[in-house]
């Protein structure tokens, strides 16, 4: 779906462009807006299947789960290129990380904060779960995160200003933290502002409340209240 779109001038200089054929166009809108309320390629291709039977709409024919695949691909892509327009005019940037784990496999997320001058006013960018098959160190999530801004932003060492995490070992560890490699990592004259996420903070008080304060008693009272409202 994607060509490429060489300069006249330099080959070198090139673009992609994606063309949807207009007979596809209310299945491209369809299956973007299935994908967008939580159900999967799977599940968006047979819902649009049985739109089909009912409604007899040609477009709609043949709509595979690897199409559903390819539409949503340009979506994140031309988001993506959104994101890197943005990143590369700005005058600095933040970057929020965070590891989880969804269905066995780790994802390393990672969120943007960038000032929009049109809109005048900070905006929250989510830009990528990057999947992380190997061991979840410090070097190999640093490397990841180095590689995806470089390719957002080619000259991210003089914009990003502030870098959020959690307190893991792996994200702030002195010497194999991605958040102390990342430092490392900035240009000579840009100072990198470390900040420890608020929620994680949060998140260890509460913890600690439930488990030294209130735990025996906060379960006993949720549990005749539960029981009350199903009464």
């Amino acid at each position: 779906m994607f060509k490429r779109v060489e300069s006249e001038d330099d080959a070198a200089i090139y673009s992609y462009s994606v063309t949807i054929p207009k007979m596809k166009t209310t299945l491209f809108r369809l299956a973007v807006r299935y994908v967008f309320c939580g159900t999967s390629f799977h599940m968006a291709s047979e819902f649009i299947r049985y739109m089909y039977n009912v409604l007899g709409n040609l477009g709609l024919h043949a709509c595979s789960r690897d199409k559903i695949s390819n539409f949503v691909h340009v979506v994140y892509v031309v988001n993506l290129q959104q994101i890197a327009d943005l990143l590369c005019r700005s005058w600095v940037f933040s970057l929020a990380l965070d590891s989880v784990t969804h269905q066995s496999t780790s994802f390393l997320d990672l969120r943007f904060r960038v000032f929009i001058p049109n809109y005048h006013s900070i905006v929250n960018l989510h830009g990528c779960a990057l999947s992380m098959f190997d061991h979840r160190t410090g070097d190999i999530m640093s490397t990841m995160v180095s590689k995806f801004l470089t390719v957002l932003c080619p000259d991210w060492t003089i914009r990003l200003l502030g870098l959020t995490s959690d307190e893991a070992r792996n994200m702030t560890g002195r010497v194999v933290g991605v958040v102390t490699r990342l430092d490392a990592a900035m240009h000579s004259d840009c100072s990198l502002i470390q900040i420890w996420c608020g929620a994680h903070q949060l998140n260890l008080v509460m913890e600690d409340i439930m488990n030294n304060v209130i735990k025996k008693r906060f379960f006993s009272v949720m549990t005749g209240f539960i029981t009350l409202l199903t009464q």
